[in-house]
């Protein structure tokens, strides 16, 4: 009998630790992303500053991989790939690889020797 209980308890553990792992990582992605802070040449500045009128920059997550990203009022759809401390975004036929740090996705662009990050939070 003390077998077939310590067998049940293994099994119901093995599901448990299964049932753990997923999709269910999306869900800390998953929703409505928009710029709220941009980092130029070394100084942080809020989004609502730069000159952007109707210029969106956001990204959209969906939990079956799906994504929508608007970077300066262009529309791409795309697939992404969530890995606990980046998003791996393919859209437009380019890819892009955002970094996750507490709450916070990080785009980072280099051009002409300049380096500018775009942080975006989860507005929905």
């Amino acid at each position: 009998m003390r077998k077939i209980i310590a067998c049940f308890l293994i099994c119901a553990a093995v599901i448990l630790c299964f049932a753990g792992c997923g999709s269910g990582d999306n869900s800390k992605i998953v929703g409505k992303w928009e710029a709220t802070k941009v980092k130029l040449n070394g100084e942080m500045i809020n989004f609502s500053e730069l000159e952007t009128e109707n210029k969106e920059f956001s990204f959209e997550f969906r939990e079956d991989g799906s994504c929508r990203a608007v970077l300066g009022g262009i529309e791409n759809n795309g697939s992404y790939t969530f890995n606990h401390t980046s998003v791996d975004i393919v859209y437009g036929g380019k890819e892009e690889k955002l970094r996750y740090d507490s709450g916070v996705l990080t785009l980072t662009f280099y051009y002409n020797n300049e380096t500018t990050s775009y942080m975006f939070t989860k507005v929905e």
